[in-house]
């Protein structure tokens, strides 16, 4: 497979090394405004084309898919114009600013018979998946409620995160989506049918907030509540933390608040897994997990906890 990057941050670099890893996968081109970081992903993972212009990458007929990691604003556009060219995609989290973008690059999939893939890249790590394993087992009995947490303390992004046109929003599309995907993942993917939540921005002097609690009611009869934020004083668990209450017992996936010393939480093996998972599921001829359709459900849940809050 034959992979274009479009984006050279932080992020960018963890779907770099995983492509790397890959026996079936080479990066063969990136794109991005900035030609300073673009030159420099380029040079560190030995991708021979660069360009400040997606478009051409979109178009061209020698790259077979995208990996996506630029800011919100462009993930539909972007994913779209690559759908549509037969390119299959890979794109970042949140998977678009609203859930009517969200529906249009289903229906540009749709059409072109490309693969759409979201990164909601906690599904790939192994304590979580060894939680979901426990869940599935019924190790827990019926589960009847799961607190999760997607929250920054004492620090936040600044940049576009913090930029309503590019970002859509702010903590919850930024960490709160996390914290969505990974409980309803453990419960095994229900379909949400009642949200409420409070939304606000307490901790910063953007026009994004910075402070949330959803309440999710599923279909499966189980409840999440799940705190978003930035700039918190304290966080009741990691990034992409969930505790489920069962029937029969209590489990969490990790049993520390703080990273001890030496401790990576976003480390390479569970983009590599996800990356492996998208090349994969393309070679073999099947949809790769989370969908289109896994991320569209959490921008679902992310328009009805603003308009709960008021906020859209």
């Amino acid at each position: 497979m034959r992979v274009a990057l479009f984006g050279s941050g932080w992020i960018m670099a963890k779907h770099a090394h995983a492509l790397a890893e890959h026996p079936g996968a080479e990066a063969v081109a990136a794109a991005n405004w900035r030609p300073e970081s673009l030159a420099a992903l380029a040079e560190e993972f030995g991708i021979p084309r660069t360009t400040t212009d997606w478009r051409e990458l979109a178009g061209d007929p020698a790259i077979d898919a995208v990996v996506i990691g630029t800011p919100n604003a462009l993930h539909a556009p972007q994913a779209i114009a690559c759908l549509e060219a037969g390119k299959h995609v890979l794109v970042e989290k949140p998977m678009a600013r609203t859930l009517a973008e969200c529906e249009a690059m289903l229906a540009a999939a749709e059409e072109s018979g490309a693969r759409l893939m979201v990164a909601h890249c906690w599904r790939f790590h192994a304590e979580v998946r060894r939680l979901r394993e426990r869940v599935a087992s019924g190790e827990l009995g019926d589960i009847v409620k799961t607190r999760g947490y997607g929250v920054h303390a004492g620090w936040g992004p600044s940049g576009w995160f913090t930029d309503v046109e590019l970002a859509g929003g702010g903590a919850l599309l930024d960490m709160g989506v996390h914290a969505i995907d990974t409980a309803r993942f453990l419960l095994g993917d229900p379909a949400p049918e009642t949200v409420c939540a409070r939304i606000g921005t307490r901790y910063g002097s953007y026009a994004v907030d910075d402070d949330g609690v959803l309440l999710i009611g599923w279909s499966n009869g189980a409840t999440s509540t799940v705190e978003s934020g930035w700039w918190h004083p304290r966080k009741g668990g990691l990034e992409a933390e969930t505790e489920m209450y069962g029937t029969g017992g209590y489990a969490r996936i990790w049993d520390f608040t703080d990273e001890p010393e030496g401790y990576e939480h976003c480390a390479q093996p569970m983009y590599s897994a996800q990356v492996a998972e998208f090349v994969d599921a393309v070679a073999q001829g099947r949809q790769p997990r989370p969908s289109g359709e896994d991320g569209a459900v959490v921008m679902d849940v992310v328009e009805r906890a603003y308009r709960s809050a008021g906020l859209r």
